[in-house]
């Protein structure tokens, strides 16, 4: 059933397509690397496309304005959690924007764990996020383990049924390692599966 969705030129043309942006995000500025963060941040316990809309309203903003005025933006643009994903925002924003790609890309570059373990330390950002962040700037060895993935996981049997806001990190860990066994026989990076699953589950490749 996956194995077709992977073989299909249709959506393997655009599955490739999207991971080439992230080839490029990986090569981009700061700015890129922060517009990403935030991407995630405003993703976590939301939809992703009520985070990207969000994101949008904000545009520029990200880089300079204060709590108040992104909290009123995002409030503005209907997006749920404004107050305190305005506050996680300037908490990242004073954290590591100007230095994000320089601490991050060389750990990355190296051991894609280990720079996610330093990525937990952005309020905010948990393993899902974390993990959504680094694959969408050009890294593709970790799963972004969301509920669309895990009632996948459920689908084929691959785990029984589990509540998706109690993952633990070791829970998470061998989902991720249960997806990186299916990625590795399909011959692909469990990153760029998470693209075809994706499709699968929602008939788009936006995330």
């Amino acid at each position: 059933m996956l194995r077709s969705l992977v073989q299909n030129p249709k959506v393997r043309a655009r599955v490739l397509e999207r991971v080439d942006e992230f080839r490029l995000n990986n090569l981009s500025n700061e700015e890129v690397w922060f517009r990403e963060l935030t991407l995630c941040l405003l993703t976590a316990n939301s939809s992703f496309i009520s985070a990207y809309q969000a994101l949008n309203c904000l545009g520029q903003k990200i880089y300079y304005a204060n709590e108040e005025e992104i909290r009123n933006i995002l409030k503005s643009c209907k997006y749920r959690f404004y107050n305190l994903k305005a506050k996680y925002i300037i908490m990242a924003r004073e954290k590591v924007y100007g230095r994000l790609k320089e601490e991050i890309k060389p750990l990355a570059d190296e051991d894609q764990q280990l720079a996610r373990e330093r990525l937990l330390n952005i309020k905010g950002i948990g393993m899902k996020e974390a993990s959504h962040f680094l694959r969408n700037v050009g890294y593709f060895d970790l799963a972004i383990i969301d509920r669309h993935i895990i009632d996948f996981m459920r689908r084929i049997g691959a785990i029984g049924e589990t509540n998706v806001k109690q993952l633990s990190k070791s829970l998470y860990i061998s989902f991720e390692n249960i997806l990186k066994s299916i990625a590795s026989n399909l011959n692909m990076s469990v990153g760029i599966l998470d693209l075809f699953i994706w499709y699968k589950e929602t008939n788009t490749i936006v995330k």
